[in-house]
């Protein structure tokens, strides 16, 4: 898209469009000759040589004029950075905002490949665990109260003032609450996984974790991608993106899904299907570069979500209640549902950015990244679970009729950065951070009781977050030795506005709710914070290895309990901040045959913000939960013995506990002999809510050449998930506690050697394995063990394909 860099600029921009000039040759490439190096030796060999053909052809002129100053400006790095030589296997990464090698970087992190999310039908955020072992996913009745956990730390509250202790990002722009996280993963380039607190560099608030998405850029040259899945329970995906220039200094990428899926359960009431999903979404990017020095990217996206999320019925405390879903037998493998108002959860959301990166000076490079997303959420829910409805006499003391919300949500961001290069032994970078977040929230709710009358009730209210930064951090150089550190100033400001008329009902004659739900509201306030959170670190170069060892200062911010149950003179909750101590050995063999990454890390969180049922009460009590702590082990490998084979494995050895929360909740049922004295509960000790000891991931894929003669080589490959025993509950509820359990999944495909098209057939949960996401208990409606279905619950076949040019 740039025309080629001539001899008169800095060696590092003439190197850095070698590197890509060379990058892009080699796809065009291996698009057409992948497959060849799975023939015999021979063949592979003969193939090679058109390979090498095909790149010399397409860049020896600018390699001839351009390799001195590369090999000088290669000898250099070593002696300022340590850097060992770079394999051909070597995976770029940006966790600190700069471009560098996965294992040089000094920071816990994971990263997957868009190839290796494709190969294991990884599609969205949501699914992300099935490839990271140190990452859980808490599954809630929709987007909105669902959320992700990293070291067994994660934010799982109804409260739209409160933010997600785990941030995601997309293309450099933080999505501001966990339901707008997940969304399709579509033409991505690679995420990452960043551990532990991020706080002085990615900011807002990621006390726990950052996951960060990249997208592909568009191409220099003329291409395409297209997938299509389809697998029993009639789910089916179609993907497809096309890339290309549309000038010499223009470039555009287009992209569209749809995904679709009847559903894991039936309603027995009607013969509907739920939890199932209809989705479909768009994205573009479009990229401007004037000069070799300035590059301009506009990205827009797309996402229409429709969805039947709910629970499924384990068990009642009185068996009586077992007729009121009859014919329906709740159990611990019940997959379905017997109600009378069909689950619903509707979304929509989309935004635009604008990233501007331009390299002056000596290498200066000064990047800005301007964005507003816009999201929308409706939903519907049955929370009683039974048929009941208006004119029946329930036999429950209340049953709802009706149970929904909506959210609209609009953020705007603004980030700018300053990049050095290496100035003589030290660099740094500096950036300013701003954002602005507006979020309306309405509910509503209608019980249907054993009196005369129904009670009903609505609610309202604004959410605005205002968050403001200045960071810095730098790396100084001692030959194979250097320190890293930076530091964050974060200003932020939180308003709330509720408002509840009890007169204003659903329906003519209606009552109003009881409790603070009923109680008149109408009242406002805000609160702000200044926090300094930062991070410093030593890393040592010993050639294949490095060493590093890390202190990080995480927070983030206070948070309001923005409710049905709302009630004027409410405190507001303190800001979680966070002790992190990492210790990290990264080994990889010159060939980049074989690595393996590992961490051992100790995180103490003070005001951990938790959520909480009381004993009989169906509101949710928000509260800072005292001092928490996770501390573990981090091992990640991959090895690759020759072309035809590749193996990666991760495993988290974790304690996440409570250390100290005197007055927590107790459970349903919960006697003083078991430690419940004056509705509360010492939960000291206590492991955190959906935090296995263990974790363990694995991908294998073996390719069988099927001889020179075949149009296609053979791969089979396989992973595997497993987790231990995990509490789900705060209060420890013993309902909740679910075993650990492994999930096998298997595929067996064609691919031919021009790297074009594939074919294969595929099994999930090969051993069937009925795990719920997620396990809850009620009070309500009789008392129920409720558990959240996912789609992996059961074993399930399917074929997928695809074809590029």
């Amino acid at each position: 898209m740039s025309e080629l860099p001539n001899a008169e600029q800095p060696r590092t921009i003439l190197r850095q469009r070698c590197i890509d000039l060379r990058q892009r040759c080699l796809y065009q490439a291996e698009q057409m000759q992948d497959r060849a190096r799975f023939q015999s030796r021979r063949g592979r060999e003969r193939e090679m040589n058109v390979t090498k053909g095909l790149l010399l052809s397409a860049s020896s002129a600018v390699l001839a004029f351009a390799s001195p100053a590369m090999a000088q400006d290669q000898q250099e790095d070593g002696e300022t950075s340590g850097t060992s030589p770079a394999s051909g296997n070597a995976i770029v990464v940006t966790a600190t905002l700069r471009e560098q090698t996965l294992q040089e970087v000094p920071v816990a992190v994971s990263v997957v490949s868009g190839d290796l999310l494709n190969s294991t039908g990884v599609s969205g955020i949501d699914q992300i665990t099935e490839a990271v072992p140190s990452i859980t996913f808490t599954k809630g009745n929709n987007e909105s109260n669902s959320s992700l956990s990293i070291r067994g730390i994660g934010t799982n509250v109804f409260s739209p003032a409160v933010e997600p202790s785990v941030s995601v990002v997309f293309d450099g722009v933080v999505m501001a609450r966990s339901g707008q996280s997940f969304q399709d993963f579509i033409d991505v380039e690679r995420v990452e996984v960043l551990r532990g607190p991020q706080s002085t560099l990615f900011g807002k608030n990621s006390s726990a974790g950052v996951v960060s998405v990249t997208t592909a850029d568009p191409s220099d040259y003329f291409t395409g991608d297209f997938d299509a899945m389809y697998a029993e329970g009639n789910e089916y995906q179609i993907r497809g993106t096309v890339s290309g220039p549309l000038s010499e200094t223009v470039g555009v990428r287009l992209s569209a899904f749809h995904r679709s899926f009847d559903g894991l359960s039936t309603n027995l009431f009607d013969g509907s299907d739920a939890n199932g999903y209809n989705t479909w979404g768009l994205r573009g990017k479009l990229q401007f570069e004037p000069t070799s020095d300035l590059t301009i990217s506009l990205i827009g996206d797309y996402r229409d979500y429709e969805a039947t999320p709910t629970f499924v019925l384990r068990g009642f405390d009185n068996p009586a209640a077992n007729t009121l879903v009859a014919p329906l037998e709740p159990s611990l493998s019940n997959m379905d549902i017997n109600v009378n108002l069909n689950p619903e959860s509707l979304s929509t959301q989309g935004g635009g950015q604008l990233n501007v990166e331009y390299v002056f000076g000596n290498d200066m490079t000064l990047t800005s990244i301007s964005a507003y997303r816009n999201w929308q959420f409706e939903n519907e829910l049955d929370v009683d679970g039974t048929p009941l409805s208006v004119g029946q006499p329930p036999l429950l003391p209340f049953a709802w009729e009706s149970n929904s919300g909506r959210t609209d949500l609009d953020q705007i961001s603004q980030e700018i950065r300053l990049a050095s290069p290496d100035l003589g032994g030290f660099d740094f970078l500096v950036g300013a951070f701003a954002y602005h977040l507006n979020l309306d929230r309405y509910f509503q709710r209608r019980w249907v009781f054993s009196g005369p009358n129904p009670r009903s009730g609505q609610f309202n209210s604004t959410t605005e977050t205002t968050n403001l930064a200045a960071f810095v951090s730098g790396n100084v150089y001692f030959g194979n030795f250097n320190l890293f550190g930076g530091l964050r100033v974060i200003h932020e400001e939180l308003e709330w506005d509720v408002l509840r008329d009890p007169a204003n009902v659903l329906v003519p004659g209606d009552t109003a709710l009881p409790g603070a739900a009923g109680q008149a509201a109408d009242f406002s306030g805000s609160t702000s914070d200044t926090a300094l959170t930062g991070t410093i670190g030593m890393r040592y170069d010993f050639g294949p290895a490095n060493a590093y060892v890390r202190y990080s200062r995480g927070y983030k911010g206070q948070g309001f309990n923005v409710a049905f149950a709302s009630l004027e003179g409410s405190q507001p909750i303190d800001a979680e901040t966070v002790d992190a101590f990492e210790v990290g050995l990264k080994v990889e063999t010159y060939d980049g045959v074989f690595s393996v990454n590992a961490a051992a890390f100790y995180t103490k969180y003070d005001n951990y913000q938790a959520q909480a049922q009381r004993p009989n009460d169906i509101t949710f009590e928000l509260a800072n939960a005292g001092e928490i702590s996770t501390r573990g082990i981090e091992i990640e490998a991959s090895l690759q013995p020759s072309d035809l084979t590749s193996i990666r494995f991760g495993a988290t050895l974790m304690d996440a506990h409570i250390n100290s929360f005197p007055g927590g909740p107790c459970f349903p049922g919960q006697t003083e002999a078991q430690g419940c004295v004056g509705r509360a509960q010492d939960l000291a000790g206590a492991p955190l809510p959906n935090a296995p000891d263990l974790r363990l991931t694995a991908f294998a894929r073996q390719y069988i050449p099927l001889g020179d003669s075949a149009p296609v080589d053979l791969y089979v490959q396989t992973n595997l998930i497993y987790q231990s025993e995990v509490q789900w509950s705060l209060n420890q509820d013993p309902r909740t506690l679910q075993d650990g359990y492994a999930v096998v999944n298997g595929a067996i495909g064609i691919e031919d050697r021009d790297g074009r098209y594939s074919l294969s057939v595929f099994v999930r949960n090969i051993f069937d394995q009925n795990q719920p996401a997620s396990l809850s208990y009620s009070t309500t409606a009789g008392g129920r063990s409720l558990a959240q279905v996912w789609r992996n619950q059961e074993r399930y076949f399917g074929v997928q394909g695809s074809f590029s040019f």
